[in-house]
């Protein structure tokens, strides 16, 4: 059985819900999937409102006590519960939980100084999920996490997708956003349709990957590692990129572990 793990960027559930009812059409057709969603422009909008500041260093929120209480207010609740009644409207069957639930996402501080409460995983533990994937149902994941001193932390959805990709052994990471795919640059007009893991990790040490594409590149070298056949960028606004994935012609930014010579897509048949 095929199984995905789609990182639903905070801009892309700002729009058009298509990409909702494209995961309940595969889901309905035997595709295990898994949904980490953002919530970046809703969080920051409530911040607004309390008269605070966003701030982000290399893509990552900073993130002060305040800023803490709101995400996980907006992120376990509004967002993550808007996210499932959209699922069960589509015909899916649908669970919203957290990386705190079960212990799932068990994180030590990214950079305390820097970034605040924000956390880097450390071990991931599956027992919700499988649990409720085994149960028919779609896990709506925020991406929350704690430490050992139970201590919440706010976790960047790409890198939290990632992780859990990994160690579910899932055939594909998708990661959902508002922007075409990897680009040479911000200026580029062309999208780059494939990348190996070397050459994502050249683009980040070399800094022409900035901003919000750091984490998702992140993201995609730590799956492949894990063992996911490849992680694709793609514009989640876009009407059937979910549907093109599993077909192997996929839209965006596809990264494999290794590029070959006269080779296709990827196949998730």
């Amino acid at each position: 059985m095929t199984t995905i793990v789609v990182k639903y960027g905070g801009s892309v559930a700002d729009s058009d819900p298509g990409l909702l009812a494209e995961i309940a059409e595969h889901v309905a057709r035997g595709v295990r999937i898994v949904i980490v969603h953002g919530g970046g422009p809703e969080v920051t909008k409530w911040l607004a409102r309390l008269g605070h500041q966003a701030t982000f260093v290399q893509g990552q929120r900073v993130t002060d006590e305040q800023t803490l209480t709101v995400a996980e207010m907006v992120l376990s609740g509004s967002v993550g519960k808007r996210i499932v009644r959209m699922l069960n409207r589509f015909g899916a069957k649908a669970a919203g939980i957290s990386g705190e639930d079960g212990n799932l996402l068990q994180v030590t501080p990214y950079d305390q100084e820097a970034l605040g409460f924000v956390g880097r995983i450390v071990q991931v533990n599956l027992g919700v999920v499988r649990a409720l994937l085994a149960a028919g149902y779609v896990p709506v994941i925020a991406p929350l996490g704690l430490d050992a001193d139970q201590q919440v932390y706010n976790i960047n959805a790409d890198l939290a997708a990632g992780a859990i990709a990994a160690e579910l052994r899932a055939d594909a990471l998708v990661l959902a956003t508002d922007v075409e795919g990897v680009k040479e640059n911000p200026g580029s007009p062309s999208v780059i349709r494939q990348l190996s893991w070397e050459q994502a990790q050249g683009m980040i040490a070399s800094g022409s990957a900035n901003g919000g594409m750091i984490p998702k590149l992140e993201a995609a070298l730590a799956t492949l590692t894990g063992g996911t056949k490849a992680a694709h960028i793609v514009d989640g606004r876009r009407s059937g990129v979910l549907s093109g994935v599993l077909c192997g012609d996929p839209s965006g930014t596809t990264i494999v572990a290794q590029i070959l010579a006269g080779e296709g897509g990827v196949s998730y048949a």
